[in-house]
């Protein structure tokens, strides 16, 4: 998620006062991309084959057109108000996404923009599509970039490229999940795919990417750079004329750090490092080839990806180092273990942020405690009830709801990360580490590169003949208020 650290959100409150579970790849969907950056107007080929391991057969294939949220009409704007004159810093700027063209191995196919906001592209089939079979589209497409800090944009020393394709609608309950592009957390819900990605730019780029790089050709002032990545939820790029870069073998995964404003980019390096040795230990191995730390313009904290976190160039030292921390977690509880990011927001954030706790718990050269974390948070979370239930005569602390039901980030951030942060610190005391640490693992090991729910989470809990539906159900529901 877009990651306020503990230490940010303390600041924030006077403002407001594996591998076990891998799919094979013969069922997973695939992406073919090749892409060239001119100047703001990216242009796109993506052929994707669809795999249905879906019990429903379909006519047609939904696709979220994420980049659409940029244009100047939408309904639902990617950046909210309270960070809108800041991401928008020479102005308002507008972006999104034309299809030109869809077609199957018959020829073109019909296809239709809709949703609620004009974030699905609908391509019709020209014959049905039935359970565990495979369908191939190709879909030609033009996007155009705005000039904005966000986790797609121009910015003014990088380029981020999220979400820059079409992306594959989740079949989830035997229809597709179509995601509207909401400010408060991340509006994701995505499947595991491989991808085959190239990118054509201007040489003088440095780029940032999720997937190794297989092959690269200089042609004259562009370069043609070829990427692969198996079992990933998204692909995505950073690029500068401005990087520099340093690099560590990690096991068997090479860990980079993409920099432009680092007095000390072998620390930042090292912090990542830290955090991947340690969650393999913790949790499970960390799957990918590769892992991409990247300094880049963002409003909030940082934003995670499969392999690839952006991290923001206005954070201090302990800020910048927790979140570097908090996004690799999230290569553990995102990335591999999946989860509607929309309806569970809390399920890959909480347990992001409780992995920083127990990283700090276990570096003590860090300089940060353990215990005035969750202190801070019980205080940080104390705090938010109060005012909400001043301000609005009472307070919601459901967590099982929709983003759209969030009235603003400050209340999404206590929800989904410092509110669950205290639910796990306290189901530890009561557990012991050894049935805490043993249910994460298998929670990893069982749903890896799947899509878990949070009565998947509590049943690996309780496979360790433990009644801890209960607890859960009073933080999920309410119930508990601190």
């Amino acid at each position: 998620m877009k990651k306020l650290c503990l230490l940010l959100i303390l600041l924030f409150i006077p403002v407001i006062t594996l591998t076990g579970g891998c799919k094979n790849n013969q069922k997973l969907s695939s992406y073919k991309i090749d892409c060239t950056l001119s100047g703001n107007i990216l242009t796109g080929v993506e052929t994707v084959e669809f795999y249905n391991d879906s019990d429903n057969s379909f006519n047609s294939v939904k696709f979220n057109l994420f980049a659409n949220a940029f244009r100047e009409n939408a309904k639902y704007k990617p950046v909210s108000s309270q960070y809108s004159s800041k991401a928008y810093y020479n102005g308002k700027s507008y972006g999104d996404i034309e299809i030109q063209k869809a077609y199957g191995k018959n020829g073109e196919l019909e296809f239709e923009i809709n949703g609620v906001d004009e974030n699905i592209l609908e391509v019709k089939l020209d014959s049905e599509l039935f359970p565990d079979e495979k369908v191939n589209i190709t879909i030609e497409y033009t996007i155009t970039l705005a000039n904005v800090i966000a986790r797609t944009g121009i910015n003014e020393k990088t380029i981020n490229l999220a979400n820059f394709y079409p992306v594959l609608c989740v079949v989830d309950n035997g229809s597709f999940y179509e995601c509207v592009y909401y400010s408060n957390g991340d509006p994701y819900f995505s499947d595991c795919a491989n991808y085959e990605v190239s990118l054509t730019c201007d040489s003088e780029y440095v780029v940032a990417s999720s997937g190794k790089i297989v092959e690269s050709l200089i042609l004259e002032d562009k370069v043609v750079n070829k990427y692969k990545i198996d079992n990933a939820r998204s692909f995505s790029m950073v690029l500068s004329k401005d990087f520099d870069m340093v690099s560590e073998k990690c096991g068997d995964t090479e860990v980079t750090y993409y920099y432009y404003g680092d007095c000390e980019p072998l620390t930042s390096l090292q912090c990542a490092i830290d955090g991947i040795n340690f969650f393999t230990e913790k949790f499970g191995e960390y799957p990918y080839p590769t892992y991409s730390v990247v300094q880049t313009e963002f409003i909030q904290g940082g934003m995670e990806f499969t392999a690839l976190v952006m991290i923001s160039d206005e954070l201090e030292d302990l800020s910048y180092k927790e979140v570097i921390v908090h996004e690799t977690a999230h290569q553990w509880w995102m990335s591999v273990v999946g989860n509607n990011e929309i309806e569970y927001g809390f399920l890959d954030e909480g347990l992001a942020e409780y992995s920083v706790v127990l990283f700090y718990e276990n570096h003590l050269d860090y300089g940060v405690d353990k215990n005035a974390l969750i202190s801070s948070a019980e205080k940080t979370y104390k705090t938010y009830c109060s005012v909400y239930d001043k301000l609005f005569g009472a307070v919601d602390t459901t967590m099982l709801r929709s983003l759209k039901d969030f009235s603003s980030e400050y209340e999404y951030v206590n929800i989904a990360y410092i509110k669950p942060c205290i639910m796990y610190d306290n189901l530890r005391k009561s557990v012991g580490d050894q049935v805490f640490f043993k249910s994460l693992k298998n929670y990893y090991k069982n749903y890896a590169y799947k899509n878990a729910t949070p009565d998947m989470l509590v049943g690996e809990f309780e496979k360790q003949v433990l009644d801890v539906s209960k607890y859960f159900d009073s933080f999920f529901n309410g119930k508990v208020i601190l």
